[in-house]
């Protein structure tokens, strides 16, 4: 198709300033017609037909509408774009192929304001427009060769000939040039990535020389061997093994780290030592050790024994454990540690009217407690008592996390199938507040260095972060996830990492809640809940291949995992809940058959 163009252009003026004609790249949809030839051999036609004067109107160099009608001395008009092109390329007239300078065109104001009158008429008669003229004028042009061409002399085709021939020099020409020019842009713009990647390539390398010579001063002469150092040694290689099979992740951590991303000291060897801690970090634990099993239920009638939540105290003593045969048993840590027995007995055991949930301690009352059920209740216990002294029956739908808050104790969170978030005071009989939410509300918790900030996962994919006293609108809403977001916990103040069936768990920083800092894979977790807990800078979480598995918040693969039940090579099982004894190498984890293992991790 014709290029489009301006509908009334412009009157010339006698240097042409502006002009908004380009040339047609394809010489099939030029013309409506061959301009007429003067020669002896065709006569000119006495009478003036509309198709004379519409060939009259046509450039003998692009074959289109005259735009900008301008003549040379040798009284030949074409558009002034075509003919100005025309003289630098060759000097000549394309016509009559006399000498001819750039001042030597000069603008035709009449046929100008011919063509001007015959596109209005054209529109107003509701003729063809001159774009509808150009696009077919490549069937004009072929008519009139098939029905003139007797007539035509050799000195008539020759003269057609050399215009055809000028513009398919001036289209290659243009092409070539366009084609040239893009190259060079491209070549050009490749350049400077390249120099620019160098460029950082060569302070990388730098910065890592200078590191390494920082580190050889650091490094003192070998020591005599003894038992001890051998013992280092043998430490020394296992932390080399497995640094090896994390060093893209290390890599990435210490780049990011020298650029800053997660330092806020511009200190060279401030970064070093921060990038060290965490390789001190990553090394300090290698793998499981088991100290003690017990079992949920003993009841061989019951088809599941799913152990959904472990929870220990505010003071580590005593761990309860809460599940679907609607029991929450609480446990003495040192008993069941210390106890070389093969059945361990709770200290205390309360039975709920509905499948529980979660389980959630007081963090001032070390004998109260809170769980959450299939019902949508959330109850508060008296382990001292051994029951329920209080209930909450607000939610519509199956409650799957509560909460206590561990700055204002007497305050509790909850969030339930029917999308709402609810907030309860131990002092209240009813809930204080409620937060209707898009999807199914599947975990809530509250920051543990706030009193008024809480993050809940939901149905809808994301994490999202409140503050109670507005809940209007979130403060941040963290999205990356796939699937269903199950649970949520925090690392500390700052950063909270989220599990999801997606088989994810990210890492979230809510003063950066715009992008994920990092995703952890290795687990397995399409449908279940598989449990999730966090002591600092470590993650636990179960998996569907009944394993537990620990993350080191600087790498995205798992450090290491130990299977529930080794005897098992294939199993149906997983793992349902976790827990990490606060402040220690202790964590307690069950799976879906009821097994409960506490594991010390060295």
């Amino acid at each position: 198709m014709a290029q489009k163009r301006t509908a009334s252009p412009s009157p010339p003026s006698s240097h042409h300033h502006h002009h908004n004609h380009h040339f047609n790249n394809d010489l099939t949809t030029s013309s409506s017609s061959l301009p007429t030839i003067k020669s002896e051999n065709v006569p000119e036609m006495t009478t003036s037909t509309t198709t004379d004067r519409q060939n009259d109107f046509i450039c003998p160099i692009c074959f289109d509408i005259i735009e900008e009608a301008s003549m040379t001395r040798c009284g030949h008009t074409f558009c002034y774009q075509c003919i100005l092109k025309s003289v630098n390329r060759f000097n000549r007239c394309p016509k009559c192929n006399k000498s001819l300078k750039n001042d030597e065109i000069f603008p035709n104001y009449l046929l100008h304001d011919l063509i001007k009158r015959h596109k209005i008429r054209l529109r107003l008669k509701g003729g063809q427009s001159p774009e509808t003229t150009a696009n077919s004028s490549f069937d004009g042009l072929k008519n009139v060769l098939t029905s003139e061409s007797h007539k035509l002399s050799l000195v008539d085709i020759n003269e057609m000939l050399n215009i055809l021939n000028e513009k398919k020099l001036l289209l290659e020409s243009e092409s070539t040039l366009v084609q040239n020019c893009l190259l060079h842009e491209f070549l050009k713009q490749l350049l400077k990535q390249k120099e620019e990647q160098q460029a950082k390539l060569s302070e990388e390398i730098s910065q890592i020389r200078n590191d390494l010579e920082m580190v050889k001063i650091s490094i003192q002469e070998p020591v005599p061997q003894t038992p001890t150092t051998s013992k280092k040694n043998a430490n020394y290689s296992a932390c080399r093994r497995r640094m090896y099979a994390h060093f893209e992740d290390f890599s990435s951590l210490y780049n990011s780290i020298k650029r800053g991303d997660e330092t806020v000291t511009g200190d060279a060897h401030m970064g070093l030592d921060e990038f060290k801690d965490n390789l001190l970090k990553f090394s300090r634990y290698s793998g499981f050790r088991p100290l003690a099993s017990l079992k949920y239920s003993f009841d061989v009638t019951n088809s599941s024994n799913i152990v959904s939540t472990i929870e220990f105290n505010k003071d580590m003593e005593y761990f309860a454990i809460g599940g679907v045969t609607k029991r929450i048993k609480v446990y003495d840590y040192n008993n069941v540690v210390n106890d070389y027995v093969d059945v361990h007995y709770p200290n205390v055991e309360m039975i709920s009217s509905s499948k529980i949930s979660c389980i959630s301690w007081n963090y001032y009352m070390r004998n109260i407690l809170a769980s959450s059920d299939y019902e949508g209740a959330v109850h508060i216990w008296d382990i001292n008592a051994g029951q329920s002294t209080k209930s909450f029956h607000e939610h519509e739908k199956r409650c799957w996390s509560v909460d206590f808050n561990e700055i204002d104790t007497g305050l509790l969170v909850s969030g339930s199938d029917d999308g709402k978030v609810k907030l309860w005071s131990m002092s209240d009989p009813n809930s204080i507040a409620t937060l209707e939410t898009k999807a199914n509300v599947c975990c809530v918790k509250f920051n543990p260095k706030s009193s008024c900030h809480f993050a809940y996962g939901s149905a809808y994919h994301e994490v999202f972060y409140y503050d109670l006293r507005n809940l209007s609108k979130p403060l941040c809403t963290m999205k990356g996830h796939k699937k269903a977001v199950s649970y949520v916990k925090f690392l500390n103040a700052n950063e909270i990492v989220s599990a999801s069936t997606d088989s994810n768990l990210k890492l979230w920083n809510i003063n950066k809640p715009s992008q994920c800092l990092r995703s952890f894979t290795g687990h397995i977790n399409d449908k279940h809940f598989i449990g999730l807990a966090t002591d600092r800078d470590y993650i636990v979480c179960g998996s569907e291949d009944n394993a537990v598995y620990v993350y080191y918040k600087g790498l995205s693969k798992f450090l290491f995992h130990y299977n529930l039940d080794e005897q098992l090579e294939k199993s149906s099982d997983f793992i349902s809940a976790v827990c990490w004894k606060r402040n220690s190498n202790i964590v307690v984890a069950a799976n879906s058959k009821g097994v409960v293992k506490i594991m010390e991790i060295n």
